[in-house]
């Protein structure tokens, strides 16, 4: 009978505490943490294995400055896909500041709009209630003018 192989130990890095933000170096993980190691956690997204790599955490900690109690919950793919939504938001905020006017009464923009904020809190953004809501009374508007319309 085959024995299973056993995972490699995970990867470990150096840890400088000394190169964390001010709020990390006042957390408590400043006065021990000595490495940083591999973390496997499952995508919030995808629910698809991912890695927070030693080499990773020293960056995010360390050069970028996040708050030491910060982990990852997507994978790399959903993470990138949540940015691609988050600007495409942004491209509907800009357009909307332009032309509120005439965007008002175009429902495939503001369905468009309202559905990629839908998806955004599916990667785990915040709901942005209040643009939801307009959209959304914005739309009942479009449906009731069509229907005296007809």
């Amino acid at each position: 009978m085959k024995k299973k192989k056993a995972p490699p130990p995970p990867a470990t890095a150096p840890a400088d505490p000394h190169q964390w933000s001010e709020q990390s170096q006042a957390a408590v993980a400043a006065s021990f943490r000595t490495h940083y190691s591999d973390k496997a956690y499952r995508c919030r997204h995808c629910s698809g294995d991912a890695l927070f790599s030693a080499a990773e955490q020293k960056i995010v900690y360390e050069v970028k400055k996040a708050h030491i109690g910060v982990q990852r919950v997507l994978c790399g793919a959903c993470w990138r896909d949540g940015h691609v939504v988050a600007q495409k938001i942004a491209d509907c905020e800009a357009r909307w500041a332009e032309s509120k006017q005439v965007l008002a009464h175009d429902a495939a923009f503001l369905s468009a709009w309202h559905a990629l904020l839908l998806l955004h809190q599916r990667y785990g953004a915040k709901a942005d209630s209040a643009a939801k809501n307009m959209l959304r009374k914005l739309l009942d508007r479009i449906v009731g003018e069509d229907a005296h319309i007809e």
